[in-house]
């Protein structure tokens, strides 16, 4: 029943609120079920612009939105794991695929009435909300999540008043109709503010097709409406990249000359446009005349939004190269900071996919910590005060970023513990939070290692062969236990029947350590050493096996077996 004034207002607004819930049950769902599959195929995109266009579209399809697609592709551009070139295929790709959303939309909502079939299918699927099996699990809140979407626009188009019984209403409407041009792109405004407040392109145009049902809007009208909703769904992804890096922000630019320069560039060929679209609605499809019948206004709608979407997705994809240098030079590259990596929030529920970016948040302060260790092999060697002193600098900024990155990548990884996700994900999220705390750990011993060598330099210690070969043993254990954590990081191949090449005998290193140290005490005993030298080596080379003992642990980690 159709209320007026306030209540009237409210629950137009509760319907739409109730379709955003709907929709988010239901990607939720579909997001769980195909993850893992989603998750390899982003991170196997190529150069190539076409396999790249149709990722994007099949990930746009299956996660039931464009903007929650292209705000994944951005989060692994930030990270660092696809190139701008990529991610370009990839926008162009997730652009064009939201248009399934709209026609499922259309078909489900308005061409054919599933209203009786949503409390059955809710009934049917509920007691499997309950079952441990997840996938079943996930089925059962995806067909939950499309049953509320169709209850919610059932709702919608009770609630929205008919325009046919309201004569001062319809006087209004048609005076802002009858001004040409100017009356295109306010309406075009209105849609951009309504899809950028809502922030859903669903949403925005379940009501604008509602309208148009119940008499609101004209045909070209609210085509103009759609092409502004098309403008305002870029908020979202553009506002997401402005904690990101530069290529990131690059990435959402481009989500934003899709949609912007195709509806400028659309904007004057609209009369054109609408004409070819109902031409082909009757001649071709033999439905009825959107411009006449409103009945046929909503598949009208979806029609013109699906060739807006291939027009512009053929149009980039052909000059991708010139696309990707518009976007580049409309994002300034000013004062980015070097320290601290910041993860771009992809909503709730997205362990599944957010674990890539974890990962090589992770690679990279591995590989921080080698740069660490080889600085310290050459600066046990013979250096130069002015060599030591940019070693120094240098490992001190390396320190930084492994201290304030670590904070960023532990709350990262618990947030993804709150979120649901696979068995599979949920045992490498407990993972790679182990291995962040023990990388942390190592960071401290290295800054501990740093500062024992600058005093040894100080009190002119100075270190004999014997020494200085024993600590370089242990700096190079720890280079081949770094290389092969991050090779098995970053091929995610955590087994151990994987790891061809790596033969330190660990039981043994510890003899040979020992049989160094038995020597060096010798020549202590013969006078060949001095104390400080001694108490500094044993100071460093404690150290030092704790930091291998570490690098074992991580190790351990990552093939769950005992490798002491």
């Amino acid at each position: 029943m159709v209320e007026q004034g306030w209540s009237g207002i409210f629950q137009i607004i509760g319907a739409l609120a109730l379709f955003m819930y709907g929709i988010k049950v239901m990607s939720e769902g579909v997001q769980r079920i195909a993850s893992l599959q989603l998750r390899d195929a982003l991170q196997r995109v190529t150069q190539n612009k076409v396999s790249t266009f149709f990722t994007g579209f099949v990930t746009s399809s299956l996660l039931q939105s464009g903007s929650a697609a292209t705000l994944l592709t951005i989060s692994f551009v930030n990270a660092g794991i696809i190139t701008l070139t990529a991610a370009a295929g990839l926008v162009i790709g997730a652009n064009a695929g939201s248009s399934v959303t709209i026609w499922m939309l259309t078909i489900f909502g308005f061409e054919y009435n599933l209203f009786a079939l949503c409390l059955p299918m809710i009934a049917v699927a509920m007691p499997f909300v309950f079952l441990y099996n997840g996938r079943h699990r996930n089925w059962a809140e995806t067909i939950i999540g499309f049953s509320i979407v169709l209850i919610a626009l059932q709702f919608l188009k009770s609630v929205v008043p008919d325009l046919h019984h309201h004569q001062e209403i319809i006087s209004f409407v048609s005076y802002l109709g009858r001004h040409g041009w100017l009356s295109i792109l306010l309406f075009l405004i209105i849609g951009a503010l309504l899809t950028a407040f809502i922030q859903s392109i669903s949403a925005a145009m379940a009501l604008t097709f509602t309208l148009c049902l119940n008499g609101w809007l004209p045909f070209e009208i609210a085509a103009a409406m759609v092409l502004g909703e098309s403008i305002g769904t870029t908020l979202t992804v553009e506002v997401a990249s402005w904690v990101g890096n530069i290529e990131s922000k690059k990435a959402a630019r481009m989500h934003v000359l899709f949609n912007a320069f195709g509806a400028l560039i659309f904007l004057p060929l609209l009369p054109l446009v609408l004409s070819g679209v109902s031409w082909a609605m009757v001649f071709m499809f033999k439905t009825g005349n959107p411009f006449l019948d409103k009945w046929a206004m909503p598949a009208g709608l979806a029609f013109f939004y699906t060739v807006f979407n291939l027009v512009c997705a053929t149009l980039y994809i052909t000059f991708i190269q010139l696309y990707i240098r518009m976007a580049s030079r409309t994002v300034k590259a000013g004062a980015v900071s070097t320290q601290q990596h910041n993860f771009i929030d992809m909503g709730s529920n997205s362990a599944d996919l957010s674990l890539p970016i974890a990962l090589q948040e992770i690679i990279q302060q591995c590989q921080r910590i080698k740069s660490l260790n080889g600085m310290l092999n050459r600066i046990i060697n013979f250096t130069s005060d002015h060599d030591f002193q940019e070693f120094m600098v240098q490992a001190q900024d390396y320190l930084t970023k492994l201290n304030v990155n670590h904070k960023a990548t532990t709350q990262y990884l618990i947030g993804l513990v709150e979120d649901r996700s696979s068995q599979i994900t949920s045992v490498q999220i407990k993972s790679l939070l182990n291995i962040n705390l023990l990388m942390d750990h190592i960071a401290g011993l290295y800054s501990s290692v740093y500062t024992l060598i600058q005093e040894k330099r100080k009190q002119r210690v100075w270190f004999g062969p014997t020494q200085r070969s024993t600590l370089l043993y242990r700096i190079n254990d720890a280079e081949v236990m770094l290389k092969r954590s991050i090779q098995l990081l970053q091929s995610s191949s955590f087994g151990r029947s994987n790891w061809k090449g790596f033969n330190v005998d660990f039981p043994e290193k510890k003899l040979d350590y020992i049989d160094f140290e038995n020597e060096m005490m010798e020549e202590l005993d013969r006078g060949e050493m001095k104390l400080p030298a001694v108490i500094t080596y044993y100071r460093l080379s404690q150290q030092l096996d704790q930091i291998n003992d570490s690098l074992r642990s991580i190790l351990n980690e990552l093939s769950g077996e005992d490798l002491n």
